[in-house]
């Protein structure tokens, strides 16, 4: 994982522990154990995968609420409108989030450990690598020498890097033309309600405090909402859903990310965590 910035809201360790230990088997070595700088490497992997996933159904909204044309596959063309939104926010912690989102989707290729099905190429996403190193691709078009360490870090080619830097131009430009003429410039921004729903499970409720305490929801109302002229009514919910997931509803007008989907965030950061200690022993 790469280093990160900290958040200006300090949210407790305790939490994001029990999380880890919980997933580590009764009777563990204490060498095993997360340490603190784990710990707090969790909850900002968490955090910033949360972002990372808002600003995507976000961009889902946009088409949705715009009328926006897409060519091609939808989720695509999302993933790069995402990632776009992110590296123009002029944000480091922004930055960090999108470098978090890279890794998550390549340890998420790592922990499938099978061979691809005809399930895997018919689905509307691409696969997990492929969605990783197009991220990669983004983040290296948009600033070449700030993201170069991690591109370094996974032997990102040189020739990939400079035909990145083309093809991110050139899709910068196709979407914020699209959107230029829903931009709200200086005037006021659009009302977005947020809400926070109990979870109904005491296992869950530090997941759901994490996202809360870093305000991950309301991010996308200062990113998103706050620059594009939507009517209002859009709603932004965090919430349990018996499933990992995300998505935006077009008729409910709501973004929702499920709790469920941090949990499977921490146990991807833990499997790395468990790998990396391996390979010391």
């Amino acid at each position: 994982m790469k280093a990160v910035v900290k958040h200006a809201m300090a949210i407790g360790l305790a939490a994001l522990s029990a999380g880890l230990m919980a997933l580590s088997p009764a009777g563990a070595e204490e060498d095993s154990k997360p340490t603190p700088e784990q710990i707090e490497e969790a909850r900002i992997f968490v955090v910033n995968n949360a972002i990372f996933t808002l600003f995507h159904e976000a961009g889902h909204m946009l088409i949705s609420e715009f009328g926006l044309p897409v060519l091609g596959r939808e989720e695509d063309a999302v993933d790069a409108l995402s990632s776009i939104l992110l590296l123009e926010g002029d944000s480091e912690e922004l930055d960090v989030a999108i470098q978090d989102a890279a890794d998550a989707w390549f340890l998420s290729d790592e922990a499938k450990d099978r061979d691809l099905t005809d399930t895997d190429f018919l689905d509307t996403h691409a696969l997990d690598r492929q969605r990783a190193y197009q991220i990669v691709c983004m983040m290296t078009g948009a600033d070449p020498e700030f993201f170069k360490q991690f591109a370094d870090s996974i032997d990102f080619p040189q020739s990939r890097r400079e035909e990145c830097a083309f093809e991110y131009e050139r899709t910068k430009n196709s979407w914020f033309g699209l959107l230029e003429p829903h931009y709200v410039g200086d005037g006021p921004g659009s009302n977005m309600t947020v809400s926070y729903e109990p979870t109904g499970d005491e296992n869950m409720d530090f997941f759901a405090g994490v996202l809360k305490e870093a305000g991950v929801l309301e991010s996308i109302a200062q990113s998103v909402g706050a620059k594009y002229k939507f009517d209002d009514g859009i709603k932004l919910t965090a919430k349990s859903c018996g499933v990992p997931n995300a998505f935006w509803d077009p008729q409910a007008r709501e973004i929702t990310y499920c709790y469920e989907l941090a949990v499977e965030h921490i146990v991807l950061i833990d499997g790395y965590f468990k790998r990396e200690q391996t390979a010391k022993n």
